[in-house]
């Protein structure tokens, strides 16, 4: 909803095509650099609790964007939405890791209605917009935050059983130790592989949100062939979502996620290759159904991997990698792009991708053949 509703509102505030961008990258600052931290105190307070909290300052604060009508207060409120949306969302992944302990059909059905809420989400807020203004625009986000709340409430408080009774101001404060234990992670060579192909999907994701509508534009075609386009992905990610149950019976968890990794970078960079609506459509929807089966098995390979009480610690990692790459690979594009044409762009992106996927893909057959040579004790 925000990624929409935010180049609007700031287009009527009268801000440059710079400035636009620079609001959009805004949302990730403080997340980039506190993910692992919110993900921390979760683990210590208890992730409903602390998520329920968030949820309300965000139901609250993101009605203060009409009251700030000014670059500037547009900016600063980025930053600090922005990273309470990332939080809830950091929230929701360790909730139902630890009520699914990571079951892929579990992580499927869950995925199901996040990505669904990538296609509705744009389409509730144009129509908002339209209809209703940017108060009207800015409340339909309000109004979904305190759904998030009502949904919180119906998660059992056994689940933040362990978690400390009262929270300090030292909870708060950023440690080294948390991020020390954040990266720590990494030392679980699983743990590692599958936060390394995320990062890659993050990328493509970054390439979608920024290059495809560019590429589309460019051939011209209209805003609804665009946004329908567009939101297909997230349409048909999310369809896919459902099947991972049954295929991870099939497959193992940690090949689909470097499977569904691979073909949704591919499919996504040939777009250029094509210029009818129908085969772009096509294409977007197999990246949508390749992405939505892999998204899935890495929520699920993630939460077995860190454990039941690491599982805000695991997210918030996760996040702040994901962010990094959706800094990351949109500049370096940009560059490319910059230097020869759009569709060169794709290429080499893909390339590159594919590249380190195939390198990742080597690490998982020497972590599967040590896990193979590992002895087995009885208890």
């Amino acid at each position: 909803m925000m990624t929409l509703i935010v180049p609007l509102w700031a287009l009527d505030l009268g801000a440059s095509a710079f400035w636009i961008g620079m609001a959009i990258s805004a949302r990730a600052l403080l997340a980039m650099l506190f993910a692992i931290q919110t993900g921390a105190v979760m683990d210590r307070l208890g992730a409903r609790r602390v998520t329920m909290v968030i949820a309300i300052l965000s139901g609250v604060l993101v009605m203060a964007y009409p009251l700030v009508p000014t670059i500037s207060g547009m900016l600063g409120m980025q930053v600090l939405v922005g990273f309470l949306h990332l939080a809830c969302w950091i929230g929701a992944q360790a909730l139902v890791g630890r009520m699914t302990k990571g079951a892929p059909d579990m992580m499927g059905r869950f995925t199901f209605l996040t990505t669904l809420g990538n296609f509705l989400g744009p389409l509730m807020a144009g129509l908002a917009w339209q209809y209703l203004g940017a108060w009207g625009a800015f409340g339909i986000v309000s109004f979904w935050s305190f759904a998030l709340v009502v949904t919180i409430a119906a998660v059992p408080k056994s689940l933040d059983s362990g978690a400390v009774a009262k929270a300090s101001r030292r909870d708060f404060i950023p440690r080294w130790a948390h991020y020390a234990a954040g990266f720590g992670l990494l030392r679980v060579p699983m743990i590692a592989y599958v936060i390394a192909i995320s990062a890659i999907l993050a990328g493509v994701y970054a390439m979608r949100h920024t290059f495809l509508a560019v590429y589309l534009e460019s051939i011209s075609f209209s805003g609804g062939e665009i946004g329908f386009i567009v939101g297909s992905i997230s349409l048909a990610g999310a369809v896919a979502g459902l099947a991972v149950g049954r295929l991870s019976r099939w497959i193992p968890p940690h090949w689909l996620v470097l499977a569904g990794t691979v073909l949704a970078t591919i499919t996504f960079c040939l777009a250029p290759l094509f210029t009818e609506f129908w085969s772009l459509l096509a294409i977007a929807c197999a990246t949508g159904v390749c992405s939505g089966t892999a998204f899935p098995m890495i929520l699920s390979v993630l939460t077995r991997g860190a454990g039941t009480d690491q599982q805000g610690l695991s997210v918030g990692l996760r996040s702040t990698m994901n962010r990094t790459a959706s800094l990351t690979v949109p500049v370096t594009m940009g560059v490319i792009v910059g230097a020869t044409t759009l569709a060169t762009g794709f290429f080499v992106m893909g390339a590159i991708s594919v590249a380190i996927a195939g390198i990742m893909a080597l690490v998982l057959i020497r972590i599967l053949k040590k896990q193979a040579a590992m002895p087995v004790t009885e208890e």
